[in-house]
């Protein structure tokens, strides 16, 4: 036991070094008063991806085989792979984070106008380089820095709302900020008077701009922002359409009161006479059926849908896949193998089409998943799955402060475990954890997760660190490695 505690210690110490010991946070801005300017985000993933065209196939059977399959998903119900009956988990349990203790909830919301200007404070800490945070995600911390719990303190009592922004080390060894952030806003707290330390569970809320930063006289980081807006773009058909040619479109007047057009849900896509009424309005416009598919958020939305059930072992029946467009590719963002630099891409994109076309354009050439440091593949994404409500990717923190984003898998490769397995401060009630490293270059991966109860299905499973491995994706037919850290 004793062994592995210490092994346990040497790898948090050696993470901590990676996230603090090349420069100090401080140095993202310079002396007291005077403005920073933020760095460019790198543009060429987003060049890459936005100038493939993201063909939709005018095909109504597809819609027909997602049906079926979403009614037959049968097998195994947990996703895992594991046959046969047992207790099923209780997949709510993750997304609680009980292992931060009893916390008090916090009630209300904030939510600042679009394109508003506000002055709000970073949380700049050594556990959230390289994190970045998109709308709708769950953020737990635990804060042990006095200036850092003086500052939530402050928060709390007032609009509970600080900000995120990506930071990273760049050559010269200093630390760098990126463009676009996210506000997090706290809904549960708890404090520890003995040790001091602040618990919190906090939820990303709304896209911003970095336009400067300051440093307070406490030593506090500050930064105007500029709230990014939301925007629906509708149908394309809508708004290219005559609209005195409205008499000759499907269906007609006489026939429903309501425009076919202005009754956009998920469900209505799904019908094999939605391709035929768009396929004859379209006859009505300037260009065939296939442009405005393109760039339909409904049908985009459907298609990442079905990419997901193709690709990995998620059932969307059974997390519940956001139906909107805007919140699909929000949660797409946050679970799917997405680079860092996609994830900042996105946060600069306004629009729901933008993102989906983007998250499509990239999760279909997503493949296998390898270690950043040796390439040694780990696991396929065929075999992502999720063990929690939210989804297969998940944010949790460790007793020492330190915040993992962690990817689910039903099995992976090349690891070795270290240590017995250990029901302390588990991420999953029911299961113990076991230290996994690869098994060529040691780097530490993530751990492997057994279940405490014979019955308790699935009886295992593995959770990888998103800065410990890499996609390799496969771009027009070639297969190709590129270096996208997860």
């Amino acid at each position: 036991m004793a062994d592995r505690e210490e092994r346990q210690v040497e790898d948090d110490a050696e993470e901590d070094m990676e996230a603090e010991g090349v420069g100090d946070m401080a140095a993202v801005v310079e002396e007291e008063g005077q403005v920073v300017d933020v760095y460019q985000v790198e543009e060429e993933p987003q060049e890459l991806v936005l100038m493939e065209e993201v063909l939709v196939d005018e095909d109504a059977d597809s819609w027909a085989e997602y049906d079926s399959r979403e009614e037959s998903d049968g097998g195994d119900s947990n996703g895992s792979g594991d046959e046969g009956c047992g207790e099923q988990y209780d997949r709510t349990l993750p997304s609680r984070h009980e292992y931060l203790g009893e916390t008090e909830e916090l009630r209300g919301r904030t939510v600042q106008e679009e394109n508003d200007y506000v002055t709000i404070p970073l949380l700049l800490h050594s556990s959230l380089m390289n994190l970045v945070l998109v709308p709708t995600q769950t953020l737990p911390l635990s804060i042990f820095h006095p200036l850092h719990v003086s500052m939530l303190r402050n928060v709390i009592a007032k609009d509970r709302t600080f900000g995120i922004v990506h930071s990273k080390i760049s050559q010269d060894g200093t630390s760098e900020m990126a463009r676009y952030g996210t506000t997090a806003e706290i809904y549960e707290y708890t404090e520890e008077e003995l040790t001091g330390t602040l618990s919190i569970k906090a939820k990303g809320r709304q896209r911003f701009k970095v336009m400067s930063t300051r440093r307070e006289t406490t030593g506090l980081i500050v930064a105007r922002v500029q709230i990014l807006p939301e925007i629906r773009m509708g149908s394309p058909f809508e708004m290219m359409r005559l609209q005195s040619l409205d008499k000759l479109t499907l269906p007609h007047p006489q026939e429903a009161s309501v425009h076919v057009a202005q009754t956009r849900d998920l469900a209505s896509v799904r019908t094999p006479n939605s391709w035929r009424v768009r396929g004859r309005n379209a006859w009505l416009t300037p260009w065939p059926s296939w442009v405005y598919n393109q760039y339909d958020d409904l049908l985009l939305a459907q298609r990442v849908i079905n990419e997901i059930k193709k690709s990995t072992m998620i059932q969307p029946n059974m997390l519940k896949l956001p139906c909107d467009p805007q919140d699909l590719s929000h949660w797409a963002a946050i679970n799917l193998p997405l680079d860092d630099s996609h994830r900042l891409a996105l946060l600069g994109l306004n629009t729901p089409t933008q993102r989906l076309r983007y998250i499509l354009s990239v999760l279909s050439k997503c493949k296998m998943l390898t270690c950043t440091q040796c390439s040694e593949v780990i696991g396929d994404t065929a075999d992502i799955f999720s063990m929690s409500v939210e989804g297969p990717q998940g944010t949790f923190v460790n007793p020492g402060g330190y915040v993992h984003e962690m990817l689910t898998l039903g099995k992976a490769s090349n690891l070795t475990y270290y240590g017995r397995p250990s029901t302390e401060h588990s991420w999953f009630p029911g299961y113990a954890w076991t230290i996994a490293n690869c098994s060529s270059c040691h780097r530490h991966m993530g751990w492997k997760f057994t279940a405490t109860k014979r019955k308790l299905k699935p009886q295992k499973f593995y959770g990888v660190t998103r800065k410990a491995v890499k996609a390799k994706l496969v771009w027009d037919g070639d297969e190709g490695e590129m270096r996208h850290v997860i």
